[in-house]
């Protein structure tokens, strides 16, 4: 059983949940969305990457923070989008994966905010969480 990444987790914890499906299909992008994409989205990325040291080099956990943001260009759309994700992630432990799998131990939301672009006319919503699990020590 190899590990995948914790993006590719993240990626496969989301696209394979049957109510933040519904909202975006496949629509689920690291980063950014283009403008030409179709609505609604989510992005993914990572805000601070954090290794758990041991005293002779990596512990083997990590303990990182990545937000999720919903777009839509409806208000009430976007905030059913990041309900939706909130269900799926909020507290979320175990393994992700197919064939390949990481182990999480801790999906924690930290934080989140709101805002409206008035040239592109999309409603964006993110939460944050900062991710427990191991990674591969090199």
């Amino acid at each position: 059983m190899a590990l995948i990444t914790i993006e590719e987790g993240i990626f496969y914890l989301l696209s394979n949940n049957l109510a933040v499906k519904a909202i975006v299909g496949n629509r689920i992008y690291p980063l950014k969305i283009g403008q030409d994409k179709l609505l609604p989205a989510l992005t993914y990325q990572l805000i601070t990457p954090m290794s758990i040291m041991a005293h002779d080099g990596k512990g083997g956990t990590a303990n990182s923070r990545y937000q999720i943001t919903g777009f839509a260009t409806d208000p009430d759309e976007v905030r059913d989008l990041i309900e939706k994700v909130r269900i799926c992630m909020d507290g979320y432990s175990g393994m992700i994966g197919g064939a390949d799998t990481i182990k999480v131990q801790a999906m924690l939301p930290d934080g989140g905010y709101e805002d409206h672009d008035p040239v592109t006319q999309r409603f964006m919503r993110s939460r944050d969480y900062m991710i427990w699990y191991d990674e591969p020590i090199i």
